[in-house]
């Protein structure tokens, strides 16, 4: 089935959009606080299969040196169609030239993202507000 992008968050049904991360499995979200996250996103694009939402990924960006790209996540039936390819080249297309995109891959998931020219960073460190669960998930050494 051909798959469309849409961009923006008009019109979301934000229930839908978090039953795609506990489906994919990438855990829960809150749907009023994703909403104000992609409402303050740099770019947001979602992937429909006729009036299907499949797949979901937003972008933020300070415009001029930093970027990072979020919450990409595709419906398990769907995967290995090249669905999250297309939402990742068309997040990358959105963010200003030239800037250091940054990405958090699922553990496991990583040769996805190598396979987009991404690096692991060998000094990447991060805060979590719960650095045990981070840990148990795979998130932290």
């Amino acid at each position: 089935m051909r798959t469309e992008l849409k961009f923006g968050t008009a019109g979301l049904d934000w229930n839908d959009v978090c039953s795609i991360f506990e489906r994919a499995p990438l855990g829960t979200r809150k749907p009023d606080k994703l909403r104000r996250a992609s409402e303050n996103s740099y770019a947001v694009c979602t992937a429909w299969q006729g009036d299907a939402l499949v797949g979901f990924g937003r972008a933020i960006s300070d415009g001029e040196y930093q970027s990072a790209i979020y919450d990409v996540v595709i419906l398990p039936e769907v995967q290995g169609q090249g669905i999250g390819r297309t939402i990742m080249q068309a997040l990358l297309d959105r963010l200003p030239d030239r800037t250091t995109v940054l990405i958090y891959a699922v553990p496991g998931k990583e040769g996805f993202y190598e396979k987009l020219d991404f690096g692991l960073l060998k000094t990447g460190m991060a805060l979590f507000p719960d650095p045990e669960r981070a840990h148990a998930a795979g998130y932290l050494y």
